[in-house]
């Protein structure tokens, strides 16, 4: 089948250096980084390994203050912090800031024994039958009943911890552990129960009970309390083998468009992973840890957070009136109209995603410093066979602002449906993943 809009899409390749470089391939996701230290503390799967950051810094001889407007793990701010640069994280996910300035604190001798200290004490703990209630009111479903009182037991012991380095660390770690100790997995776009198993036959469905008996052994607070320490013996181990001099990261808990501009300085490095325009929902995903990390506490926080965040899936506010214009973006919407989509807003998301985009690099290039550099790791997309080249896209709006595009690194491609791959059958090299590379003259 051939690709009905193929013109539109070399065209608008054939105005940028676009090139391949494998180098960075295992750079660009967080697979790569459970044992890295630091960026084990959290596996953050939407994250990237902070050696990218570190090559972007070497690369372009990067000394001023560094940009993270969509901080997530704190990847970024770590690499700037271990080349001694300032620094600056911004996001709207309370979960992300949390775990940014926990990973960048500065830890000294001190903090490390306060750390042993308490995990000394945390060891002894044993399980109570005091019965705690949370106001998740999903928790019974995602969770063994036993596993989830020990982990309420045990994050009311760690909300007690008087020295707040410590009890970052330790709620951190508590943090880090619920998605492996539920009856749930990150998957997709949302969470998946572990007990559903993929047949040749199709999907079953093991009996919850059943499933729980063969994960989790019989005592479930010394499961769930071994992990947390386990952790924390990592994270001591970090401590006492990387010592990072650096000035404090600075983080900024909002909007990442308007929040921008409140970046007391000009920046001569902004690094970014936003979302993609993938219909992923990033707050439904983290919901376990939004809700028992009391990060949010009723389900009108969790509406908040979504129509805040980028315009990238449907809880986003993409009834908000757009503010620039784009023929492609505009192009691609009016093809995507004619489509049996498996969702109508699909390109009211698109045109909201690049308006918000082109707003954010407005006010990214009034804070870039002259020659200072935006580097963007994006994915495309696809919808009912039409691609969305947000690369391309976002180099064009780049570019009609002010930046001067050096190049678009294409650094791995990604896979689609089998009935994606049918329609982009002769244009399925721009389903990649790519690292954009902004240059303010």
């Amino acid at each position: 089948m051939v690709y009905e809009d193929k013109v539109f899409l070399d065209d608008l390749e054939s105005r940028y250096n676009v090139s391949y470089d494998a180098d960075y391939s295992n750079l660009v996701h967080f697979q790569t980084t459970n044992d890295i230290p630091f960026q084990r503390w959290y596996s953050y799967r939407e994250g990237y390994s902070y050696k990218l950051v570190e090559k972007l810094i070497k690369k372009y001889n990067i000394t001023g203050p560094l940009l993270d407007p969509f901080v997530g793990s704190g990847s970024s701010i770590l690499a700037g912090r271990r080349m001694h640069l300032k620094t600056y994280g911004i996001d709207v996910n309370p979960l992300s800031i949390f775990i940014s300035k926990v990973e960048n604190t500065d830890y000294n001798d001190a903090d490390i024994d306060n750390i042993k200290a308490e995990l000394f004490m945390f060891n002894q703990l044993k399980r109570d039958m005091k019965v705690r209630k949370t106001n998740f009111e999903l928790a019974s479903k995602y969770f063994n009943k036993d596993i989830l009182q020990a982990m309420l037991q045990l994050r009311e012991h760690i909300n007690s911890i008087s020295n707040p380095k410590t009890r970052d660390v330790f709620f951190l770690s508590w943090l880090s552990i619920l998605e492996s100790v539920s009856n749930v997995k990150k998957e997709g776009n949302g969470l998946k129960y572990k007990n559903r198993k993929r047949k040749k036959s199709g999907y079953i469905n093991i009996p919850i009970e059943d499933w729980e008996n063969e994960h989790f052994p019989d005592n479930k607070f010394v499961y769930v309390s071994d992990k947390i320490i386990n952790n924390i013996q990592k994270i001591i181990e970090d401590l006492s083998s990387n010592y990072i001099t650096a000035p404090k990261a600075t983080m900024i808990l909002g909007s990442s468009i308007e929040n921008v501009l409140s970046v007391p300085e000009q920046v001569e490095l902004t690094v970014f992973s936003p979302p993609y325009v993938n219909f992923f929902d990033y707050f439904e995903i983290h919901k376990i840890e939004l809700w028992l990390g009391e990060f949010i506490n009723e389900q009108n926080d969790l509406r908040k957070l979504k129509r805040t965040g980028l315009r990238s899936n449907a809880s986003a506010s993409v009834a908000k009136a757009l503010t620039n214009s784009n023929e492609s973006i505009q192009h691609l919407t009016a093809i995507l109209e004619t489509k049996k989509l498996w969702s109508n807003r699909i390109p009211s998301v698109i045109a909201g995603y690049f308006d918000d985009m082109e707003n954010l690099l407005i006010n990214l290039y009034k804070k870039t410093t002259v020659d200072g550099v935006v580097a963007i790791v994006v994915g495309n997309s696809a919808y009912a066979g039409i691609l969305i080249p947000s690369d391309l896209l976002i180099a064009e709006i780049g570019e009609k602002i002010g930046f001067k595009v050096d190049k678009i690194v294409v650094t791995r491609h990604l896979t689609t449906s089998s009935q994606q791959r049918k329609y982009l059958n002769d244009v399925m090299s721009f389903m990649r993943e790519s690292i954009l590379i902004f240059r303010k003259e």
